[in-house]
């Protein structure tokens, strides 16, 4: 039965996990995401030698493709992308979202939101039943604690989270997507990191002055 890694850097919990796309899988945390590219490598290989495997043995990766945590994306696309060339086998991608989504009763509308810092979220709205997965609302930036117009819905948030998650949602046709050129592929980031935000704004000063 072919084994995929499926890998979930958006949020400030990274999660790795290993199995079959809608069955049980296993799953590991990185606990500090400052530790995230010393341990991505180790954590994947503890992973693997729980589940019984050899890097050798994976049929593919599948990663979390934003919106999210830049550094964290960034880090895990690359590292995603480095073990799919070593393999040689295929990449694809999911909304990060959808993992937290899953969380959630098959047929409930679910609003996830991640932080997205200087006081925003990231936030969307699905309902997802086991064959198939209704967008309600795409990613998209809002303040933080604006109104959600989707009464009843159930809430979802970094906390659930999951590549085990990922890999459940993995099932449903339609919502990966392969990566044909995954060497020119980046991430939804959603907005450009801190540093380079501040830089632009400076910029904007001095030019400004």
């Amino acid at each position: 039965m072919s084994r995929l890694l499926a890998i979930d850097t958006a949020t400030s919990r990274p999660t790795l996990a290993v199995g079959v796309p809608g069955q049980p899988s296993l799953e590991r945390a990185i606990a500090d995401r400052h530790d995230l590219s010393r341990e991505i490598e180790r954590v994947t290989l503890a992973l693997l030698a729980e589940a019984g495997l050899a890097p050798r043995d994976l049929a593919g990766v599948i990663v979390a493709d934003g919106p999210g945590s830049f550094t964290g994306l960034r880090i895990g696309v690359a590292f995603a992308k480095g073990l799919c060339r070593a393999l040689a086998v295929p990449l694809s991608a999911i909304p990060s979202m959808l993992g937290a989504a899953r969380s959630a009763p098959d047929g409930a509308a679910v609003v996830v939101e991640y932080d997205a810092l200087r006081g925003d979220v990231y936030r969307a709205a699905y309902r997802l039943a086991a064959a198939s997965v209704t967008v309600l609302a795409a990613p998209h930036l809002v303040r933080a604690g604006s109104p959600v117009d989707l009464a009843g819905a159930v809430r979802a948030g970094e906390a659930q989270a999951s590549a085990a998650l990922l890999l459940r949602v993995a099932a449903i046709p339609g919502v990966t997507s392969a990566l044909f050129d995954p060497s020119s592929w980046e991430p939804s980031y959603g907005r450009r990191a801190e540093a380079e935000a501040r830089r632009l704004e400076q910029e904007s000063r001095a030019g400004r002055a």
